[in-house]
């Protein structure tokens, strides 16, 4: 009796061996089916955040993210692209508008926690104030996570709203979300919240 116990448990370690190898070597692309679920949890996350959405580069309907009319501010860069391989957060806001200003740190927690897990997030603050001395004097006693940037005149604000693709009739806080190679990916109208860290992670990081 004690003979068949070594054959049955080759038998079914033998029988387990190939359950165990489906899984991808730690530098293998995942499989297939890991895949679509990541793309749908993207879609999902897009459709509970995003007012707009694009697919990526090469696919039909991807838009790049157009120049934004800009004019110089005092002690900022006037051009410049994000680091290649890092996403932009796009963000219009004004000073005199409260909930640009009350998302601001919720802005730099995410940014901060999104570093810790190895995903690269520049923000682009572009101001749509009128008044340049409210803004100057804002920026003295206010830290902001990420670049300013100062819209060219109130009249290019529809310009602005077109390189985002959104309505030329919005109003700001405007969020838009820009891939590693320059591409809209993902539009909001107005204010973002705590609750929704998830869905912006997910957008960040799916495939």
């Amino acid at each position: 009796m004690r003979r068949l116990v070594l054959p049955c448990a080759a038998a079914l370690l033998a029988a387990a061996l190939p359950a165990a190898c489906d899984r991808a070597a730690p530098d293998a692309p995942a499989p297939a089916r890991f895949a679509a679920v990541g793309h749908d949890a993207s879609r999902a996350a897009a459709q509970g955040f995003c007012e707009r959405q694009w697919p990526p580069a090469p696919a039909a309907g991807a838009q790049r993210y157009g120049a934004i009319p800009e004019r110089p501010l005092a002690g900022a860069p006037a051009s410049g692209a994000a680091a290649g391989g890092t996403w932009t957060w796009v963000n219009l806001w004004a000073t005199w508008c409260l909930p640009c200003r009350e998302e601001m740190p919720l802005l730099a927690r995410w940014q901060q926690i999104l570093a810790r897990d190895g995903v690269g997030l520049e923000l682009e603050l572009w101001s749509v104030d009128a008044d340049g001395a409210a803004l100057a004097d804002y920026l003295e006693t206010t830290a902001v996570p990420g670049r300013v940037r100062w819209l060219r005149s109130p009249a290019d604000l529809p310009a602005a709203l077109a390189a985002l693709g959104a309505d030329p009739t919005a109003g700001v806080p405007i969020h838009a979300l820009v891939d590693r190679h320059g591409y809209l990916r993902c539009l909001r109208v107005g204010a973002v919240h705590v609750e929704d860290y998830g869905a912006v992670k997910t957008l960040l990081t799916a495939p």
